[in-house]
């Protein structure tokens, strides 16, 4: 049997078996504790951080919030057509986290319909071509997307640049970004000026350098994970032509149905993925997608890794990663199969917004989680993680992977094979392997897909969920919880680095200083840690896929 909530015929979650079980356990705890209500009113008594952030005066961004969003949208409108009548028909996003992901997910999924209706068209009619222009988010220093832009000077000429980060690492991208249209296209400051806009609370750092710099500024709500209604998300996706009212409209409608007690889509879902923890199945693999969202799998996994601090681990089931059934994993599927799969979600865009971010709330108010807390500051940058000099170095000089650990079981290791097999058998029953890459994600271009195409070997090889994350800081790393991951770090040479304008650091050297920060504060954490270091990126990732098949 299953349990269904529908919201508008169109919004459905199920669930089956003992995840059916768990969520009703705690059904009964949720309608006690008034939590819907409290959700809906942003009461700040369920959480620490809201309770603080209100004595200070300072508003955050809360689940399903579309005020804010909706305040920014004349503004975001003023400024797009502003940027399209100076030719800008592209945006960079430098931003981090779900927010930034969201908006990348809502633009691609308007670029998708567009298509769509641009195929329908009838061969005659004029041409009705798409008003929503490409989103690329930047979310670390990694040089290789970067280098991309700047070494096409048309597509950086027509590109609009949206700052929704406020960290050193956004901003070193900002100042990487206006030091190329000052030096490579000769603009003016007033014209670099008119690319810029900013998203930020009033007292934010990033707030003072628009202020300064003369860029557009709209302001928000201090961030959260909780940003999809938010401007951080709903700016960028606008300038990018997305319809954003429609959208919001549609999220909007959906706001009624999670205040009531039967048919709550956000609070059965909520109830399935912390009643799962709860009930000690805490690995969520995310699969089966809508044709029409891609991207919307990634996106619940930051927000879930972002809000359930390390209690709850998503897996994204993208048909790489092969799993044997293990009592610690429950499969949630997108249009997936009532009957067969553990728990389904089904419902477009603007409603997946909204439910997810409600459902992660619920999920963290079970599992005695503060999902509104700021995010643990990053690791302090370092040129030394630790552990001195390699174990050793596998493959010729300037090409060869080199291996640092301080893990007994992966000491004894001669080589990369037994490295492999180690790293496998180190997994325990009830554990994954994190994969954080400070790589070029890019699947094409960069190393993206070798690292999955990895993850996917050495899930078959421990028969155990593996995660890929990339090196734009790793929330797991710093939750307050074990989250029973082994963690596999990867680092790699830069053939061509970025210097930042005014600093004496290039971005290579800043994305490495932090990883060996990050596998620094990880291992004084206790966490089980191996680096690999690819003297030569492309030549290290093929001789990794060659260990990891080896022992197949």
């Amino acid at each position: 049997m299953t349990f269904t909530a529908v919201v508008s015929g169109e919004t459905a979650i199920t669930a089956r078996g003992p995840l059916k079980e768990a969520a009703e356990r705690v059904l009964g705890r949720l309608w006690i504790d008034e939590v819907p209500v409290r959700l809906a009113s942003e009461d700040p008594s369920l959480w620490p951080s809201a309770a603080a952030a209100g004595a200070e005066g300072r508003a955050l961004c809360w689940p399903g919030q579309p005020g804010p969003g909706r305040a920014a949208l004349d503004r975001a409108e003023e400024l797009r057509r502003r940027a399209r009548a100076d030719g800008l028909t592209e945006v960079a996003l430098l931003g981090r986290g779900a927010p930034a992901r969201a908006a990348e997910l809502i633009v691609a999924a308007h670029r998708h319909a567009a298509d769509d209706a641009h195929d329908d068209a009838d061969e005659d009619a004029d041409d009705p071509r798409s008003p929503v222009v490409p989103l690329t988010v930047f979310d670390g220093p990694e040089p290789g997307p970067l280098l991309r832009l700047a070494d096409d000077p048309e597509r950086l000429g027509r590109t609009l640049i949206v700052v929704t980060g406020d960290d050193p690492g956004t901003d070193a991208l900002r100042q990487v970004l206006d030091g190329l249209l000052r030096d490579g296209l000769g603009l003016s400051p007033a014209e670099i000026a008119r690319r810029f806009v900013t998203v930020a609370e009033p007292r934010a750092a990033a707030a003072k350098l628009a202020t300064e710099a003369g860029h557009p500024l709209i302001e928000a709500p201090a961030p959260t994970a909780f940003g999809a209604l938010s401007p951080y998300t709903l700016v960028p996706a606008a300038l990018a032509g997305a319809d954003v009212p429609a959208l919001l409209d549609d999220a909007t409608a959906v706001l009624p149905s999670l205040t009531r007690p039967e048919q709550n889509p956000g609070l059965v879902l909520g109830a399935i993925l912390g009643g799962a923890v709860r009930a000690g199945r805490r690995t969520a693999v995310l699969g089966g997608y809508p044709a029409a969202l891609p991207g919307i799998a990634r996106w619940v996994a930051l927000l879930l890794v972002e809000t359930a601090c390390g209690r709850l681990t998503p897996v994204v089931q993208d048909g790489g990663l092969p799993l044997r059934p293990a009592a610690d994993l429950f499969l949630v599927t997108f249009d997936g199969r009532p009957r067969q799969d553990d728990a389904t979600v089904t419902g477009p865009l603007a409603a997946q917004l909204v439910v997810w971010e409600y459902a992660a709330a619920v999920a963290s108010y079970l599992l005695e989680l503060d999902p509104l807390a700021p995010r643990h500051g990053a690791a302090p940058m370092t040129l030394d993680d630790g552990t001195g000099e390699p174990l050793f170095a596998d493959g010729a000089p300037g090409r060869a992977v080199e291996v640092h650990t301080t893990v007994p079981e992966l000491m004894a290791a001669p080589g990369l094979p037994a490295l492999m097999d180690a790293l496998a058998a180190r997994i325990g029953a009830d554990e994954h392997l994190a994969i954080v890459a400070y790589l070029d994600p890019d699947e094409a271009r960069g190393q993206g897909g070798q690292v999955r195409r990895l993850a996917a070997l050495l899930a078959a090889r421990s028969g155990r969920p593996v995660t890929v994350d990339w090196g734009a800081g790793h929330p797991a790393i710093w939750n307050d919880h074990r989250d029973g991951g082994v963690y596999l770090m990867m680092t790699g040479n830069v053939v061509r680095d970025v210097p930042v304008p005014g600093r004496h650091h290039r971005l290579g050297m800043l994305q490495l200083a932090r990883a060996l920060g990050d596998a620094r504060d990880a291992r004084a954490a206790g966490r089980p840690v191996v680096r690999l270091h690819l003297q030569d990126r492309w030549a290290g990732l093929a001789r990794l896929l060659d260990s990891a098949r080896e022992g197949e």
